[in-house]
């Protein structure tokens, strides 16, 4: 991905990330984060495991070296070194997604950034120190300089962000290879002529695999953990996912002419979903209540302690993510309509689409999945890197509601929503429990 923007947008990075960076120093120093048990403390543990000499499963190779690295030449003490370290990654974290937004183009960045911010999925990957911290924002960079690569726009860096997410955290770099396996097969379905670039772009991502083959690999604790303990009863179905890859394959193969996306299929498909916008964007909102209630099925109990078995504080602290649900579902028509007045970059437009079309697969796969693996949330862990995607269309929402065309109308009811996602986040004491 280029990063070479002009100055103004240099500025306007560095004070939105300035901005971000002050509410992580403010809810680590005046609430107390991290106050409950959660995975940045985790990982001060599996330090203090490894300096004890145990051979402990790590899912952040990187992450766990560099803190390990600072230990030995500061010697501050690990919980001082990971808040340090999560309060300078949310500033290179949050500079390096307003540039992202830059080179999209889709909605203003800051605006973006607004509608980011009403989201608790984003303040938690965000505040929290640890692989996912690096990894969200890697799988994001990535997946926007794969596409550029692809269609000869630059995006050369994504080959050193695959390199470096496939040693800092585990499930990020199966989520930005499966993200850019759908961009480099989307130029197929659209039936539009492939390079010898989406055959580099595959067979580097598959080289990038060999992380986890290698027999003195980083990940051979982890990988023999996730077989023990957490692919357990996934194993036992192994042969019916097996009997259906192949069953795909073959239907793959025998409608291979058919496959390809037809371009008056899209104008169709623009045409029928603004004529009739209420009741797609209610069946959207529909479908996505649906899923986050199979989702909440399947979470232990412990999962709702926060709360005490209140309704009324779960909704008033899961607000920003439902505000930010309606703005997706109804900027999803405004990004239809800019696509059809040509009043946004079609090529951005399509990666948007194809990178969330991705992760609604992924999605709909990892929550069945969930009902046979010992952990229980990675849908919600997938929300936090999807989320980046979606705020750019989030935002085109928000900016067709007059009522907050007006910086200081939009700040004024935006702020209580920024308030209780920090909050959901944080959990500072009176307000949520652990």
């Amino acid at each position: 991905m280029n990063l070479l923007f002009p100055r103004s947008v240099w500025t306007r990075a560095l004070y939105i990330a300035l901005v971000f960076t002050f509410c992580a120093i403010s809810v680590r120093f005046f609430w107390g984060y991290p106050r409950c048990q959660n995975d940045e403390l985790n990982w001060v543990q599996i330090a203090h495991n490894l300096d004890s000499g145990h051979d402990w499963p790590v899912s952040g190779p990187s992450f766990i070296y560099v803190l390990r690295n600072l230990r030995e030449q500061t010697q501050m003490h690990y919980r001082d070194l990971i808040s340090g370290l999560g309060i300078a990654s949310v500033f290179i974290g949050s500079l390096l997604i307003i540039l992202g937004y830059s080179r999209l183009r889709i909605a203003k960045p800051g605006l973006t950034l607004v509608a980011l911010a009403l989201s608790s999925y984003f303040w938690v990957p965000l505040l929290e120190a640890r692989p996912q911290q690096w990894g969200q924002i890697l799988v994001f960079l990535g997946a926007i300089s794969a596409w550029l690569w692809l269609h000869k726009r630059g995006g050369g860096l994504f080959f050193p962000i695959l390199l470096l997410v496939s040693v800092t955290h585990i499930l990020s770099h199966a989520i930005l290879v499966f993200v850019c396996t759908t961009l480099a097969l989307a130029d197929y379905f659209e039936n539009r002529p492939l390079t010898r670039r989406h055959a580099i772009l595959i067979a580097c991502m598959l080289a990038s695999l060999m992380v986890y083959v290698l027999p003195a690999g980083p990940y051979q604790t982890m990988l023999r953990d996730i077989e023990q303990n957490h692919l357990r009863r996934l194993l036992s179905i192994i042969p019916y996912l097996a009997a259906m890859v192949l069953a795909g394959i073959f239907a793959v193969m025998a409608l291979k002419p058919r496959l390809h996306w037809r371009e008056h299929w899209s104008r169709a498909t623009i045409g029928y979903a603004l004529t009739h916008e209420n009741v797609i964007c209610i069946a959207l909102l529909c479908i996505f209540f649906v899923i986050m209630a199979v989702q909440a099925t399947v979470l232990p109990s412990a999962s709702w302690l926060p709360y005490g078995g209140s309704i009324s504080t779960f909704l008033v602290f899961q607000a920003g993510n439902l505000v930010f649900a309606v703005l997706f579902a109804r900027g999803t028509f405004a990004f239809l309509r800019a696509i059809t007045h040509q009043q946004i970059e079609i090529l951005s437009a399509r990666m948007v689409i194809w990178s969330l079309l991705s992760f609604a697969i992924l999605g709909c796969a990892i929550l069945a999945a969930s009902f046979f693996l010992l952990d229980t949330n990675w849908l919600l862990r997938l929300i936090n890197y999807a989320i980046l995607f979606a705020a750019p269309i989030a935002a085109l929402g928000l900016a067709e509601i007059h009522i907050f065309r007006q910086y200081r109308i939009l700040q004024a009811m935006a702020l209580p929503l920024f308030v209780v996602s920090i909050c959901q986040a944080v959990r500072p004491e009176g307000f949520l429990g652990c």
